[in-house]
């Protein structure tokens, strides 16, 4: 985890200092649509390298929850998040959900919008897909 402490500073900086000034009220619409589209360019196979992805991109740990026919909940926790969350009032994590839509979109071949839910001490992201005949975590 001393990996990821180093990291917090840039990016905390960035994400909840810098952009809120500059995106003002559209900062979550342009974080998610961002998400997505940085999704489209890097395609993952499967759920353990979403996982993994979120890891090194210094977004937090990511794990799946529960998965439903139409629907998967996710939890997104560790350093980071405890201290964007600590550190402000309303951090964004549109672009974390954005991405997470993306790539299940991609993995499941059918439509996904990801709802982000503060608790306490971790975020979760509520994927809703189109029914699959597709499975995620098989």
């Amino acid at each position: 985890m001393a990996h990821e402490s180093n990291n917090l500073f840039p990016i905390t900086l960035l994400r909840d200092r810098l952009l809120p000034n500059l995106f003002t009220d559209d900062l979550s619409d342009i974080s998610y649509w961002a998400g997505k589209s940085l999704a489209r360019e890097m395609p993952l196979k499967g759920i353990n390298a979403i996982i993994d992805f979120f890891a090194s991109a210094g977004f937090g740990v990511l794990e799946i929850e529960q998965q439903k026919a139409t629907s998967q909940k996710w939890s997104l926790t560790g350093d980071i998040v405890q201290t964007r969350l600590f550190d402000q009032d309303t951090p964004d994590f549109y672009l974390e959900a954005g991405f997470l839509a993306q790539q299940i979109e991609q993995q499941i071949d059918a439509s996904a919008e990801a709802e982000v839910e503060f608790d306490k001490n971790k975020i979760n992201f509520n994927v809703l897909t189109a029914d699959s005949a597709k499975d995620l975590m098989g």
